[in-house]
This record gives C-alpha cells, sequence and structure tokens, in this order.
C-alpha cells in the first residue's frame, strides 16, 4: 500500500499521502510532522463528509478543500476507506486524478497487499475535539495576529503550513480562552509539528516583531 501512495508523490507539487479506513491509518508516506492521530481524525472527517455529499449528489468522486498555502484532494476508495493527498496549490489536478483512478483500481483488485513494503500504521478511530466555548472565540485584532503567524509559517513548512496551523489553532481553542496571554501555548503547539530546533528558531524570529507588537497595542 505504501507502494501505491508513493506514486503520487512523483507528481509535481503532491506533498504526500494517505489511507485512512474507519479502523484507522493505514498508510501514509506525508512528513513526520503530520501525526498519525491528526491524519486519523483528518481521514474520519473526510468519510463523513463523503458520506453526507453522496446524499446530495449520487456521482460524487472527489473532494477537494482549499487552504491559504494547500490544497487537500480526497476520494473514498471502497466503503469506509479514504485516500486522500496534500498538494501545493499549483499541483496538477487532472493528472493527480488519474492517478487516483488507477490506484482505485489496484486498491479494489487487491493489488495494495502484493505492493506493501511496511506494516501499515493502524490507530484507533479518534473522536472529533470538543467545540471550543463560547469565551475562546477570536477577537478580531487577534485573528490578524493569527492570520500573520500563519503567513509566516509558510516560509517555514511551505504548502503545509495552512493545513498544519489551522489543525494547532483547533486544539488551542478547544483548551481554553483564545487570547494573547496563551499565545506561547499557541506557539509551543506548532514548535511541535515543526519538529526541528533550526526551523523553530528561525520561526521564532520571524514572529518575534509581531507579538511586540500586538503586546504593546
Amino acid at each position: 500500500m505504501i507502494n501505491l501512495i508513493d506514486e503520487l508523490k512523483v507528481i509535481p507539487g503532491i506533498v504526500g499521502a494517505c489511507i485512512v479506513s474507519t479502523e484507522g491509518l493505514q498508510a501514509t508516506n506525508l512528513p513526520a510532522m503530520f501525526k498519525p492521530e491528526r491524519l486519523s481524525l483528518v481521514g474520519n472527517h473526510l468519510l463523513a463528509l463523503s458520506a453526507s455529499g453522496r446524499n446530495s449528489f449520487s456521482d460524487l468522486t472527489d473532494m477537494t478543500l482549499n487552504y491559504d498555502e494547500s490544497v487537500v484532494v480526497a476520494r473514498e476508495l471502497i466503503e469506509g476507506t479514504i485516500l486522500f493527498a496534500i498538494c501545493d496549490p499549483t499541483f496538477n489536478y487532472n493528472l493527480l486524478t488519474m492517478s487516483f483512478n488507477l490506484l482505485q483500481e489496484e486498491f479494489k483488485g487487491g493489488n495494495f497487499s502484493a505492493s506493501t513494503v511496511a506494516a501499515p500504521v493502524v490507530t484507533e478511530p479518534v473522536a472529533a475535539p470538543p467545540t471550543p466555548p463560547s469565551e475562546a472565540k477570536i477577537s478580531a485584532p487577534l485573528q490578524d495576529l493569527l492570520d500573520d503567524l500563519k503567513r509566516l509559517l509558510s516560509k517555514i513548512l511551505g504548502p503545509m503550513a495552512g493545513f498544519v496551523f489551522d489543525d494547532v489553532v483547533e486544539e488551542w481553542q478547544a483548551q481554553g480562552a483564545a487570547g494573547f496571554s496563551r499565545i506561547e501555548d499557541l506557539i509551543s503547539g506548532i514548535n511541535r509539528e515543526i519538529d526541528d530546533q533550526e526551523k523553530i528558531d528561525h520561526y521564532r524570529s520571524l514572529i518575534a516583531p509581531l507579538l511586540k507588537s500586538f503586546q504593546k497595542g
């Protein structure tokens, strides 16, 4: 199965892909910053979206989610199993669709077993995070700051930045009031996703003037 999704990375602009079933993460070739638990959560959400979409559009095949710095393209291979790829906004959609078609045929034919080069990673399905409390709503000035932090993260993580940043902010909001007093908690979460001290230091140097300016008001 790893071999099958590795073929997708040959396409220019494709960061990586993974396969998630209702039992959890089955295979991934995405960078280490995309934790298995988070990929399982995203996959479960995409499976739910796909099921909901088919209620309105019986011929639904692919779903596309657009972020500021990246695009997520997903397809349900069989019921309860979804493939999704994270892409740079400049990726070739037609080429990816053709590759999805071929991969889906191989998957349905059972050919993925012979292509597996590593034991699939299986995790328990992860429950969706709790809805942030009302007091965790983000004020307009703070949202402007977050937008700038997200923009600068793209200098560190490239097309993956938007996906990672939005996920960390969602977790941050779920843990308490979204205020500047907790901004270091948010940055710590981002640093864990960067997972490279040199890049963490670079990111800190980029955002330091913004944090200082916001604090002064």
